[in-house]
């Protein structure tokens, strides 16, 4: 009996110092997945981690890590995951940089707004994820496929 009562105990303490279990996401691979696989009007380019955190208005300490794809500043595709030390902030940072992005295309290019109104912004234990494309719904299914 004790050794099943140490047995548990140790498995709550294990899943209070891994996140409950949360998954890690191999964020290269999701960013490469979704860039070979989802719609994207033009083909996107690798953006730097200093020149993505400057767009999304991230300061230091919120994020441990990112990936960040775009096309042209002709369309608003995109692909950006951030490995974050608060998701609640970076996936509000996310939706303004959205929010921003409809102001400025909707009379520039108005017909890339559609899918900024589609786009996803997933949060995945640590995780936001962020993918701007022509197929949100295809897009998803590949998040899926990382997240669940």
């Amino acid at each position: 009996m004790k050794k099943i009562i140490l047995s548990i105990l140790l498995t709550i303490i294990c899943f209070a110092f891994t996140g409950c279990g949360a998954n890690e996401i191999n964020i290269e691979e999701l960013n490469s997945k979704l860039l070979s696989e989802g719609s994207f009007s033009e083909e996107l380019f690798s953006v730097s981690a200093d020149v993505t955190m400057k767009r999304y208005g991230i300061e230091d300490g919120e994020v441990e890590e990112c990936i960040s794809s775009a096309g042209t500043a002709a369309v608003v595709d995109e692909v950006t995951i951030f490995k974050t030390t608060n998701t609640d902030v970076v996936k509000e940072k996310a939706q303004k940089h959205i929010d921003s992005q409809k102001n400025s295309y909707s009379s520039y290019r108005p017909d890339e707004v559609p899918k900024l109104n589609d786009c996803i912004i997933e949060v995945s234990g640590d995780y936001v994820i962020v993918c701007v494309s022509e197929d949100s719904t295809s897009a998803k299914a590949i998040i899926d496929e990382y997240t669940k």
